[in-house]
């Protein structure tokens, strides 16, 4: 087994400029935030940058080409801001690819049918390890009180 550190294995395989350019990233990342207009700023997220060029996903094909309108503005304003030469490409991505958030969880779990508390129930009475069936009979009873 390999005496490395989780810290240390990553950082052999991170390229060696991977904290500059996600620095990077999320500069211009920032930099699109305030200056597009509104929605769209809050449609677009920066996902790749590299020496050829950086690449802006939106969240819907309608944002992607209203940028590919304006994305000889869009890279002028950030190749003179941040004195940078790369093209900037335009790629349409689902939002549900584009966020990395946690799910939200539901309040209250859903209700369980009554047909399912009694095939638990039956389940139960099947089962040899006496631990596994007081288990899930005592399952089976939470669920038919809820």
């Amino acid at each position: 087994m390999s005496t490395k550190t989780l810290g240390q294995w990553s950082k052999s395989v991170l390229p060696d400029n991977f904290e500059q350019v996600n620095r990077q990233m999320l500069v211009i990342q920032q930099f699109l935030t305030e200056h597009l207009p509104e929605p769209i700023n809050h449609q677009v997220s920066v996902i790749n940058f590299s020496a050829e060029e950086i690449v802006v996903a939106a969240s819907n094909p309608q944002v992607a080409n209203y940028l590919r309108l304006y994305v000889v503005e869009v890279q002028q304003q950030i190749q003179e801001t941040f004195q940078l030469s790369q093209k900037l490409k335009i790629r349409s991505v689902p939002e549900s690819l584009l966020k990395i958030d946690h799910p939200t969880r539901s309040s209250k779990p859903s209700k369980v049918s009554s047909e399912t508390v009694a095939a638990i129930d039956r389940s139960a009475s099947w089962v040899d390890d006496e631990n596994l069936k007081q288990s899930l009979k005592s399952l089976a009873n939470t669920l038919k009180n809820t």
